[in-house]
């Protein structure tokens, strides 16, 4: 029953989440000619944080207001993880299907075009650091083209990082009965 409920509200949640990562990419895409993936994604990370801690939220509040960590945490993993998926199998299916073939693959292009221009912006200081030799390799591995199952992984791995986000949620929105014999 309690992980029923738990996939339920992740499920819920996150696919919200997912639709509105998916439809601000479009937006950055289309409307702004910005690669959906890299620095660009930096919004995804928020959308995903606000729905984990809905998600929290409402679980908690559909059972009686309680909530202990495992229970917050496990609904916050999940909600991040069910709207990385979604998110990304999206953009795979955008980058093999539809941008690949018509766009020669327009959005991983700006995405490498990104790269490189940001490795180019700390070229001085990368190389005074670290030498020219270290340098020529960050920017061949900038250079190099992604396939579309490297940003369906790219999207699922980065969003992890949003574990710090839902253990502070869990913390915070954690709450115990208490019973007195």
């Amino acid at each position: 029953m309690l992980k029923n409920k738990i996939l339920r509200y992740a499920f819920i949640y996150g696919s919200i989440a997912a639709f509105i990562c998916i439809t601000v990419a479009l937006i950055q895409y289309y409307g702004l000619e910005k690669s959906p993936f890299g620095r660009y994604k930096l919004p995804a990370f928020g959308i995903n944080i606000i729905f984990v801690i809905v998600a929290t939220w409402v679980y908690r509040a559909n059972n009686l207001g309680v909530l202990t960590f495992t229970e917050g945490f496990s609904v916050g993993f999940m909600t991040n993880l069910v709207a990385a998926v979604i998110t990304g199998l999206v953009f795979f299916i955008f980058v093999q299907f539809i941008d690949k073939p018509y766009g020669n693959n327009h959005a991983i292009m700006l995405w490498v075009q990104e790269n490189i221009k940001g490795i180019e912006k700390i070229k001085d200081t990368h190389i005074r650091d670290f030498g020219i030799k270290e340098y020529e390799v960050l920017l061949s591995q900038a250079q190099e083209i992604p396939s579309a199952a490297y940003v369906f992984l790219d999207e699922i791995v980065k969003k992890q990082l949003c574990i710090v986000g839902i253990t502070i949620v869990s913390v915070i929105f954690r709450r115990h009965t208490f019973t007195i014999s």
